[in-house]
């Protein structure tokens, strides 16, 4: 509802003015003050869409309540209209710009010039809060962008000082009997750093801004990765359950997506329970719309979908309030903005799914996400057993990369693997080791990130010396590189760093053997 402040000790003026409003301004509430002080007091308090003032009020004139309020950061962008006796008083010209006030209302009252007054200042002061929260969007998308960013630069970071755990860990483990107790503990040191990478890579997709592929996937593990990500800041009084169905089929999304939808709704269980603690229940199930209903408000078309109920208890929230809580948001990627997390129409629109919810104040909340099943089998990533022998060679490497750390523990390994290996640590030199004898190596493995020239920036030049030689990319953030383009920039294949051994064994056979 729309509040409009009049100030005026002229109860015939408040009569008249009030019953006007009320009659040709939709949806008004008209809040009234008797003088200057307690008509700057009800406007901090009330925040008014437009403020009327008569020039003549006591303790203060119009003028001068004028002036305060428009020096408050509160009130300052509230429309104000004078109404006097004529256009022009005996105050003059400069001082009723400078007084802040928008327009002049002249006695005796005209119905349409003040009814047309009164909507041209409520269309300000709409056009002006819009303004403002537009402006705060923009300062929070740039905030989060900062976050991607710096995420980007601390995932680089951790992963450099991951890499040496990991790959002299696994290097030392081949090189010991089954049964060495001394191997046993590596396999557990080796365990404890890939589950540091895998959160890493958890942070660095939830904090990212670009869009990512939707695919086949089954979002068991990224449920239960994000539960581990929740149990470390939810307090100990909040038990969490789960009840997670790995026989669930696939759905066409992406994964950040997906672990953003998650997350937001656990930070709302989070914000409902922090202070008197609960139960979070999370169930992922597959329902069959053909033989049930579609819940309550939604508009399912038959089928197979994956549905994710999540369940909390604390004192519930009333639905309507659902869309005013700052705590609930779902970023809508594709759109750029950020709509209630209980707006079904986001989710219809990119899923074809929806959200239903369930709220009983005194009990709890239910929320749950139906997102429709493919057909399709979900890409199955091959794993390499720890155990299994590494395919191994005898051709020549060129290596680069720019952390001392780094660049020792992958030349070790990549000798270990039968490999002839010649080491750089700066791009530049590399480009003149290069350039000096193309024909030596077979193949060149070179980091991303790295000062004078990048990853990327090197590939450019090597292959103009020599097209034909096969590159392998590694980096700790893919920011603008995708695998279905690395043919395109010169790249045979990348890998993520902490780098195992497993994966660059494979990855590089595989490459020579092509070539």
């Amino acid at each position: 509802m729309t509040s409009i402040l009049l100030i005026s000790n002229k109860e015939a003026d408040l009569t008249f003015i009030s019953t006007l409003l009320n009659k040709f301004v939709s949806d008004c509430l008209v809040i009234t003050a008797q003088s200057g002080l307690q008509g700057i007091e009800k406007a901090k308090h009330e925040s008014p869409g437009v403020i009327l003032i008569d020039i003549e009020v006591p303790e203060m004139d119009g003028y001068k309540v004028c002036n305060s309020l428009k020096s408050d950061e509160k009130t300052k962008h509230i429309p104000i209209i004078m109404i006097t006796e004529a256009k022009s008083d005996s105050i003059s010209h400069d001082e009723r710009i400078e007084s802040g006030i928008d327009s002049f209302l002249k006695k005796p009252f005209d119905e349409v010039e003040l009814t047309a007054l009164v909507n041209m200042a409520l269309r300000i002061h709409d056009s002006e809060k819009e303004a403002v929260k537009l402006k705060n969007q923009l300062q929070q998308a740039r905030k989060m962008q900062a976050m991607g960013t710096l995420a980007g630069g601390i995932a680089h970071e951790f992963n450099n000082m991951l890499f040496p755990i990991i790959g002299y860990a696994e290097m030392s483990m081949y090189d010991l009997p089954e049964h060495n107790r001394v191997k046993n503990n590596l396999k557990k040191i080796l365990k404890a750093a890939n589950r540091a990478k895998d959160l890493v890579q958890q942070i660095l997709n939830y904090s990212r801004q670009d869009d990512q592929e939707r695919k086949p996937l089954k979002v068991q593990y990224i449920i239960k990765e994000t539960l581990k990500l929740t149990r470390a800041w939810f307090p100990a009084t909040i038990e969490i359950r789960q009840n997670i169905d790995n026989a669930c089929g696939p759905v066409i999304a992406s994964p950040s997506e997906i672990q953003q939808l998650i997350m937001d709704i656990f930070t709302h269980a989070h914000h409902a329970m922090k202070e008197k603690g609960g139960v979070l229940e999370v169930t992922l199930s597959e329902v069959d719309m053909d033989s049930h209903e579609s819940p309550s408000g939604t508009d399912l078309k038959k089928g197979a979908y994956l549905q994710l109920t999540v369940s909390h208890t604390s004192h519930g929230i009333e639905h309507k309030n659902m869309e005013q809580d700052p705590h609930v948001k779902l970023r809508a990627q594709d759109k750029g903005t950020e709509t209630g997390l209980y707006g079904t129409d986001d989710i219809f629109q990119i899923y074809q799914g929806t959200i239903s919810i369930d709220s009983d104040p005194g009990k709890g909340t239910t929320v749950r996400v139906y997102l429709p099943l493919t057909h399709t089998r979900s890409d199955k990533i091959p794993t390499i057993s720890a155990e299994q022998p590494f395919p191994m060679g005898h051709e020549s490497v060129l290596l680069i990369d720019d952390e001392e750390d780094v660049l020792e523990m992958m030349h070790s390994m990549i000798e270990k693997l039968g490999y002839q290996v010649i080491s750089r640590n700066n791009s530049i030199e590399a480009l003149d080791t290069f350039r000096s004898h193309p024909q030596q190596f077979d193949l060149v493995i070179t980091d991303q990130t790295m000062p004078e020239m990048t990853g990327l920036e090197l590939v450019e030049q090597l292959i103009q010396i020599r097209p034909d030689i096969p590159v392998i990319l590694c980096t700790g953030y893919m920011e603008m590189i995708a695998e279905d383009n690395a043919g395109s920039l010169g790249i045979g294949t990348y890998v993520m760093k902490p780098v195992r051994i497993s994966d660059i064994s494979v990855k590089i056979r595989n490459l020579l053997d092509q070539k």
